[in-house]
């Protein structure tokens, strides 16, 4: 999926006389047809060859950087364990799935074990910080990521798109630490945003589909596909909507709004 998005933004970027990118049928006919290209673009194409995307980002200029990631893309693309490639092939740094949620009209979050990171306060970041034990070969910008997740969440503040967050009960009945009150005045106060649905899948549900993958579902208008990312102990990744593993989720992702309940009533 994350390369299908690649090559349609690699495409239609404004260049020197063409302001609004290439045309499906302007791709030179030796490196593929526009139906191979609507193939490729789809998101569901397996027969994907890493000499046609190369040969792509040569006529696109694609910077050498992308280039390399395009590449490992589409051997994640063929693989069999769709999970573990992918956990190595995407981008560590997430500016590619959060350009794709900026441009989204609605979105959907689950987690199980954790606040969903949009809602994340600043005293939940710190929570996670003073619990984090793991020594890492570099200690992580701790500052950098908590500023961060700040102006993403302002950001969809203040566009006001409609936002369903799931989470179970283990997220809030965890040992929330010093800074619990303050956690939950913060949560309180998101979940009274009029676009913000926060709901709660109680211990009481039982097992459910979802309860091992954190879920991030992105809707767009104008007939753009939905974009799906999943997350598990083994890796993660993009995954379209109208797939087969895409019906999995949306699928769960409605079993567990079914089975949850609002925030509030959750607390009372």
């Amino acid at each position: 999926m994350e390369l299908a998005r690649q090559l349609i933004s690699e495409r239609t970027r404004p260049r020197d006389y063409y302001p609004r990118g290439y045309e499906k049928t302007e791709i030179p006919r030796d490196i593929c047809s526009p139906k191979t290209l609507g193939r490729l673009e789809s998101g569901r194409y397996r027969g994907i060859k890493l000499g046609t995307v190369l040969a792509l980002a040569n006529f696109y200029r694609t910077p050498p950087a992308l280039t390399d990631h395009m590449a490992n893309l589409v051997k994640a693309a063929r693989a069999n364990d769709w999970c573990s490639e992918y956990a190595s092939a995407l981008d560590d740094n997430g500016w590619f799935y959060q350009q794709c949620e900026d441009n989204a009209t609605y979105m959907a979050f689950h987690s199980f074990s954790l606040f969903p990171s949009l809602i994340q306060g600043p005293a939940y970041a710190r929570r996670i910080r003073a619990t984090t034990k793991v020594d890492f070969d570099a200690e992580p910008d701790w500052d950098s990521g908590i500023k961060f997740r700040q102006q993403r969440r302002e950001r969809w503040i203040v566009s006001k798109r409609p936002a369903l967050i799931i989470m179970g009960e283990a997220a809030l009945t965890i040992n929330l630490g010093p800074e619990r009150d303050e956690i939950l005045a913060d949560l309180r106060k998101t979940a009274a945003l009029p676009f913000a649905d926060i709901r709660v899948v109680p211990f009481s549900a039982g097992p459910y589909e979802l309860q091992t993958w954190e879920l991030n579902l992105l809707e767009y208008d104008g007939g753009e596909e939905t974009v799906i990312h999943a997350q598990s102990p083994r890796g993660s990744g993009f995954v379209s909507a109208d797939s087969t593993r895409g019906k999995f989720f949306t699928g769960g992702l409605k079993v567990a709004s079914g089975h949850s309940i609002e925030l509030e009533d959750f607390l009372k």
